[in-house]
C-alpha cells in the first residue's frame, strides 16, 4: 500500500483511538449484532483511557454508515473528535481490535487495502460491449455498439441462407474488432494489469481471437451478460478474486525483489536499527514487514512522524531541537514513518525478515 495517502493521519496530533471491526451486513440480526458488537468495543476503548469526545466522535461515524453488503470489515482511527479514517475492507479482520495508543495503529490497513491493480472489464455480446476500466483510483464506465445487423443466423438452407450466415460472422468480427481496439486503448490509458472477458461465448471468443494483448494479462471467465438473467454477483466476485490474485503477485515480486538485493548487498536492509536509519533519511522506497514479528518490538520516536530509532541517541542526533523523545510499538513507529516519506508497505504472516522488518532503498546509502 501507498502510504503516503495516510500522510494527514500520521502527522495528527495523537492519541488516537484505533479500531479494526467485524462489519458484515449477511443475516437477518446483523443490525442487532453490530449494535452489541459496537458497545463492547466502546468499552474496550474506555477503559484504554479514550476521553468521551473521542468515543462520541466514533459513535456518530458508526451510526452514520450504511450498512455494507455481506462480508465486510471495517477501521475507525480518531483523535481528538475527530475521525480521520473511516474505511470499509474487503474483508473481515481475524479478530475485533481496539487500541488507544500514542500513535496510530495503521500498519493493518497495508494488508486489508494492498495497492489497486489497474485492470479493464470487458462484458461482451454480438452487438459490442460494456467496457470498465479502473486506473487504481477511478472507475469509468463505457459502451461500444458496433453493427446492429445482422446478428442473427436464420434457420434452413441454401444459398440465401449461407451469404445470410456469413454477414452475420462478418457483423460479429467488425463488432469484436471495434470492441478489442478500444480495449486495447483503455488497456495502454491505464496501464491495466490485468483484462477480465466476460459474456456470451462467441462474443468473448471473437473479442479475445482479436485482442493483441499478452495471452498472460487477458482471463476469460463465465457467468454474465449484457442481458437479464445472468449471475452479475458471481461474475463480479470472480473479478475481486481475480485482481486479488494479481495484487498477491504484486506483493510476491516485491519480496522477491527485497530477497534479491539484500542476497548481493544492493538496495535493501533488514532488521530495526537499519531500517529506522533509512527511515530517518527517507530512503525506504518500500517497507517488507511480517506483522506478528514486528508487533512484539519496540523502538525510539519523537514528535516528528519521521523521526524513530532503535536507540534512543538515533532518534536525537537527528533532530533539528531538543525533542522529547519515548517508546512506541515498532510496527506503529515504521509505519507512521512510512506515511510521512512516501514509502509504499507489503506485509504478510509468511515473510521472513530479522526482526519482522526489511525495507528496498531508493538509493545506496
Amino acid at each position: 500500500m501507498d502510504m503516503s495517502k495516510l500522510r494527514d493521519v500520521a502527522t495528527a496530533p495523537g492519541p488516537f483511538a484505533s479500531v479494526y471491526l467485524d462489519a458484515s451486513h449477511d443475516t437477518e440480526d446483523a443490525a442487532k449484532i453490530a449494535d452489541l458488537r459496537w458497545r463492547g468495543l466502546r468499552d474496550q476503548l474506555a477503559d484504554q483511557g479514550a476521553p468521551e469526545k473521542t468515543l462520541a466522535a466514533l459513535d456518530r461515524a458508526v451510526s452514520a454508515a450504511e450498512p455494507p453488503a455481506g462480508k465486510a470489515g471495517r477501521v475507525l482511527i480518531a483523535s481528538g473528535a475527530s475521525v480521520l479514517v473511516d474505511q470499509t475492507l474487503p474483508v473481515p479482520p481475524p479478530a475485533d481490535v481496539t487500541r488507544y495508543s500514542s500513535l496510530p495503529d495503521l500498519l493493518p490497513l497495508a494488508s486489508y487495502l494492498p495497492p489497486p491493480v489497474p485492470h479493464v472489464v470487458v462484458v461482451a455480446d454480438s452487438s459490442g460491449a460494456d467496457l470498465h476500466s479502473f486506473d487504481g483510483q477511478v472507475e469509468l464506465v463505457q459502451s461500444v455498439r458496433g453493427r446492429q445487423h445482422p446478428l442473427h443466423k436464420a434457420g434452413g438452407g441454401g444459398w440465401s441462407h449461407r451469404r445470410m450466415h456469413q454477414r452475420v460472422e462478418d457483423t460479429v468480427k467488425h463488432n469484436a474488432k471495434q470492441v478489442a481496439d478500444e480495449v486495447e486503448r483503455l488497456v495502454d490509458e491505464v496501464r491495466a494489469e490485468l483484462v477480465v472477458l466476460g459474456g456470451e461465448v462467441q462474443a468473448r471468443s471473437a473479442v479475445r481471437t482479436e485482442l493483441g494483448l499478452d495471452d498472460d494479462l487477458v482471463v476469460e471467465v463465465e457467468g454474465t451478460g449484457l442481458a437479464g438473467g445472468t449471475d452479475d454477483d458471481e461474475f463480479g466476485n470472480a473479478v475481486r478474486a481475480l485482481v486479488a490474485q494479481r495484487q498477491q503477485r504484486r506483493d510476491a515480486d516485491v519480496v522477491e525483489r527485497f530477497r534479491a538485493e539484500l542476497g548481493r548487498d544492493g538496495l535493501a536492509v533488514e532488521g530495526l536499527g537499519r531500517v529506522a536509519d533509512a527511515l530517518r533519511e527517507a530512503n525506504v522506497d518500500t517497507l517488507v514487514v511480517n506483522p506478528d514479528v514486528l508487533a512484539d518490538q519496540l523502538v525510539w520516536t519523537s514528535d516528528r512522524p519521521d523521526q524513530v530509532g532503535a536507540d534512543e541517541a538515533g532518534v536525537r542526533e537527528f533532530a533539528e531541537e531538543p525533542v522529547g523523545v519515548e517508546r512506541n510499538r515498532a510496527d506503529d513507529a515504521f509505519t507512521r514513518a512510512a506515511a510521512v516519506t512516501g514509502a509504499n508497505v507489503v506485509a504478510g504472516d509468511d515473510i521472513e525478515v530479522l526482526q519482522g522488518v526489511g525495507a528496498i532503498l531508493r538509493h545506496r546509502p
